[in-house]
């Protein structure tokens, strides 16, 4: 079966269809945990209390397998979730006897494994980043005869929407532009902004949650920080492209992270210019691309607008040379990082 999102597996637990095995993972672990459950209700009834949990950190493979052959006794399914198991850091004989009791799983049932406590990526920061090797065997082998759900954020649009009757649900209002604001600086981690909207909706206290608001209360990730300033220096704003700066440097990322960081922004803008020469979509780059967050290249095709190739081009070559300088000897970080940030507004 192939890999399916969050909807499509609410949409298959309604109608009753309950697969033998399920792996979650993805960045949004909120979501992870939201599908977990969602499987533990269908095939449990809410019984909560008939869940065999086992910790994948430390797990016991004879347990597993045990409990894997039980005939359930009260109920319809024998649900075992398996918690954080990371096949890379496992012993062999453990993923050898994982995969064969994936293999064989009974009819009788529900195992689930979920990702939440470690980066299955392995550090991978790429638009179209798989699981490491030794995790996504075990993922391929479920997608077989089980279900993959992937957890990654939605677009901002999608985002904006849920925020907006989040808030009516709490008894307050937002328009449009104040809930994708939020959604784009929480970079639709759905963990980050229910946490957010809690705090502003009690600020509200019924009333609107306004972009100022936003402003002053949500203080915005590494990946939202960066996004402003690339969209300062492509519309050539200076004032703005240094308070990111200055945002950026006090929260004291590793440099050699930050300039990844930076370049990885400038790319996407550069795609999004170069697809709208050529009369591409949002859609079409996000296939293309294999992008798992599509807010990204929706924020990248605004800031292309107006925007040349050529010039984007610059200033990833002034990136480029900025982290040769970093690697190749002594520098002042800060001074070196903005000096490059300078010489890109320039142009």
């Amino acid at each position: 079966m192939p890999e399916i999102d969050a909807k499509k597996l609410r949409e298959q637990l309604k109608a009753g269809d309950l697969a033998g095995v399920y792996y979650f993972y993805g960045s949004d672990t909120m979501v992870v945990s939201q599908c977990t459950q969602r499987v533990i209700k269908a095939a449990t009834g809410g019984e909560g209390d008939a869940v065999i949990k086992l910790d994948g950190t430390d797990l016991d493979v004879s347990t597993l397998a045990d409990e894997a052959e039980m005939c359930p006794m009260f109920a319809d399914y024998n649900v075992i979730w398996v918690h954080d198991l990371n096949m890379d850091t496992a012993r062999e004989d453990v993923r050898r006897a994982v995969m064969d009791i994936v293999k064989n799983v009974a009819a009788q049932t529900v195992l689930i494994f979920d990702v939440t406590g470690f980066d299955i990526y392995g550090g991978k920061t790429t638009k179209n980043r798989q699981p490491t090797d030794k995790n996504k065997k075990l993922v391929d082998l479920v997608k077989k005869d089980g279900t993959v759900v992937c957890c990654e954020p939605k677009t901002s649009s999608q985002c904006a929407a849920e925020l907006i009757a989040l808030a009516k649900k709490r008894g307050c209002s937002m328009e449009r532009p104040a809930a994708v604001m939020l959604a784009e600086q929480c970079a639709c981690q759905t963990l980050l902004m229910t946490q957010e909207m809690g705090k502003l909706c009690a600020f509200a206290d019924g009333g609107e949650i306004t972009e100022q608001m936003i402003r002053d209360m949500v203080t915005p990730p590494l990946d939202s920080t960066v996004y402003v300033l690339t969209d300062a220096i492509a519309r050539h704003r200076a004032r703005d492209a240094m308070r990111a700066v200055d945002t950026l440097l006090a929260m004291r990322v590793e440099m050699p992270y930050l300039m990844a960081s930076v370049a990885g922004s400038l790319m996407d803008i550069q795609r999004a210019c170069a697809a709208r020469q050529e009369r591409h979509t949002v859609d079409e780059v996000n296939a293309d691309f294999g992008y798992r967050r599509g807010f990204v290249v929706e924020k990248a095709f605004r800031t292309s607008m107006g925007e040349s190739v050529e010039h984007i081009g610059r200033c990833l070559c002034l990136m480029r040379d900025a982290e040769r300088r970093l690697h190749s000897g002594a520098v002042d970080e800060r001074v070196l990082f903005e000096r490059t940030i300078v010489e890109m507004l320039r142009g």
